[in-house]
């Protein structure tokens, strides 16, 4: 059996083959391969949707060819709750309305058909939320560590700027090449490192506070302290 749940309001304690799970606002569950479900508890405001798919059904449904990566399925064997964003509940919403109103329709002659294309929709749309999500992911943590490649570079270039005349000795330094190294200078200051070339210490003073609020001095002090 494979069941989704899309929790709306309120709050659902259950079980899952002996794991116990609580579904809270907006949150979407997606129970794979799932043997029984108990429900242990309702909240009165709660407000769900529930759909349960047997393992045959699925299995003529995608024919071997799932729209969503094998690193999805794994995801939420592991972690089966996710939360949306509201404009992914609004989105799942019109999915699951869409379902419920071809089942009403008995007399549609393509209605199983059309089942399995909303179907579909419903899963795809899952899908290209989990990529959504991974790929923000992916780009948020790769913009922090730009940020903090730059900030280890800016103070490099403050204690061995007499040392280290070269993008390529400082990107040795960091553990990066040289051309990465100049793209998140760039994407940092406005500047690629070829650049940040400063006639005396009073410039470099000026760059180095704007880019991190802090003086060298107070930089390097604030490192110090820490260790």
């Amino acid at each position: 059996m494979i069941i989704h749940i899309l929790v709306r309001k309120g709050e659902i304690k259950l079980n899952s083959d002996g794991k116990p799970y609580l579904l809270t606002e907006d949150c979407l569950a997606n129970f794979l391969d799932s043997r029984f479900l108990d429900i242990l508890e309702i909240s009165c405001d709660a407000q769900a949707y529930m759909l349960f798919l047997k393992e045959p059904f699925m299995s003529s449904l995608l024919k071997k060819t799932p729209p969503f990566p094998p690193s999805y399925v794994q995801k939420i064997k592991m972690c089966p709750m996710s939360f949306q964003s509201p404009t992914g509940i609004k989105l799942f919403l019109q999915r699951i309305e869409a379902i419920l109103g071809i089942f009403a329709d008995h007399t549609h002659r393509f209605q199983a058909e059309m089942v399995k294309c909303a179907l579909w929709m419903f899963m795809m749309d899952m899908a290209n939320e989990y990529i959504r999500q991974e790929d923000e992911s992916k780009e948020h943590t790769e913009k922090g560590r730009r940020n903090t490649l730059f900030k280890q570079f800016i103070k490099l270039l403050f204690t061995d700027v007499r040392e280290g005349h070269s993008v390529s000795w400082y990107a040795s330094k960091l553990c990066v090449t040289p051309q990465y190294l100049n793209r998140v200078v760039k994407d940092c200051s406005q500047k690629t490192a070829y650049d940040l070339c400063f006639p005396d210490q009073a410039t470099l003073t000026k760059f180095f506070k704007r880019q991190t609020g802090k003086t060298p001095t107070e930089y390097r002090r604030m490192f110090t302290d820490r260790e």
